[in-house]
């Protein structure tokens, strides 16, 4: 007599075969080892070029903004030009310069010396020097503040300039030249470059 032979699983035959994993040839292990360290190289390359760059641009310091001007010589090379003598104030000791240019006539054929300065409070300081100023250029440097009285340096009557909000500024006229003074302090640092570019003129009065 034939023993009964056991039913098959269902599940067991219905159950996928396992896939078999792929073997990689020696060469494209070798392709593969060569495109990582390729990768690896690619990625080192970067971050070389990128610390070149912050190596060749330092991050803005106080440092990198308190570069020192010389305001005197380029004072003499803007007189050359200016037909009049270029202001340059001997200010504090204290006060960085970090501008000082000519600038030559644009649409309003206004030709004008200027220097700004730093002040040892961190506060703007700076002048602008002319023989062609008028009434519409001087409104325009000065945002249309409004004239709210007058100061007196030395023995000298500036005409101030005081806006709702802004810097102020002082306006007089010295050896045939119209200053024009601004800063974002308070009056005193104004008083002070007042000083120094009155003493400036005097000095260059007594030279010529």
């Amino acid at each position: 007599m034939t023993s009964p032979q056991p039913e098959a699983d269902p599940a067991a035959s219905s159950a996928p075969t396992p896939a078999a994993k792929p073997r990689l040839t020696q060469k494209q292990v070798k392709r593969a080892g060569q495109s990582a360290r390729a990768m690896v190289i690619s990625v080192l390359a970067t971050l070389a070029i990128a610390l070149l760059v912050v190596l060749m641009n330092p991050s803005s310091t106080e440092e990198t903004y308190e570069r020192t001007v010389d305001v005197t010589a380029t004072a003499e090379q803007a007189s050359a030009t200016a037909g009049f003598s270029a202001v340059a104030p001997r200010v504090p000791a204290d006060w960085n310069a970090n501008f000082a240019r000519w600038n030559g006539a644009g649409v309003d054929q206004v030709e004008f010396w200027e220097a700004g300065y730093v002040t040892a409070e961190d506060d703007f300081a700076g002048f602008k020097q002319t023989v062609q100023a008028n009434p519409t250029w001087m409104s325009q440097q000065m945002d249309n503040a409004p004239l709210t009285g007058t100061r007196s340096v030395d023995g000298t009557t500036w005409d101030l300039y005081e806006p709702t909000d802004g810097d102020r500024h002082m306006v007089t006229e010295l050896d045939g030249t119209t200053i024009l003074i601004s800063g974002s302090g308070d009056l005193a640092a104004l008083d002070t470059l007042a000083a120094a570019i009155q003493d400036s003129v005097h000095d260059s009065a007594e030279d010529n």
